[in-house]
């Protein structure tokens, strides 16, 4: 039997990464003491400060940013995603100049869950591609 609550987590956190307006909702999902890793681009953020300026990072960098959940699952305390990231790079990311092109990217993430918050989640997907 799925969780429903931790379904919409997930959904949510999608929702919030498709629009710069959603920054504290964005937020809301994560514990205080959170850990947000991007693996491909060596990054890993401690807690909501840092968390909060990898957000605008990304939206710097991809304004019109847009997450696709393909699929997911909750099992327990740990939950995982397909997903399908897609932008203009109109700006620079670290290792990445901006090029002004659209990209669309096919992103895995695994979770680990608090309640009904997370409390880590590392994003995998291959540099190549964007």
């Amino acid at each position: 039997m799925m969780n429903s609550s931790r379904d919409r987590l997930l959904e949510d956190w999608a929702a919030a990464w498709s629009s710069p307006e959603n920054e504290e909702k964005f937020l809301a999902l994560f514990t205080e003491d959170c850990v947000y890793e991007d693996v491909a681009m060596g990054i890993v953020n401690h807690g909501k400060g840092e968390l909060r300026n990898f957000y605008h990072l990304v939206f710097s960098a991809f304004p019109d940013c847009k997450v696709e959940l393909h699929t997911h699952f909750v099992a327990g305390n740990h939950a995982a995603a397909e997903w399908l990231f897609s932008g203009t790079h109109k700006g620079d990311f670290p290792g990445l100049p901006a090029s002004n092109k659209h990209t669309s990217v096919r992103v895995a993430s695994v979770f680990e869950l608090q309640g009904n918050q997370f409390r880590r989640c590392s994003d995998y997907w291959d540099m190549a591609l964007a």
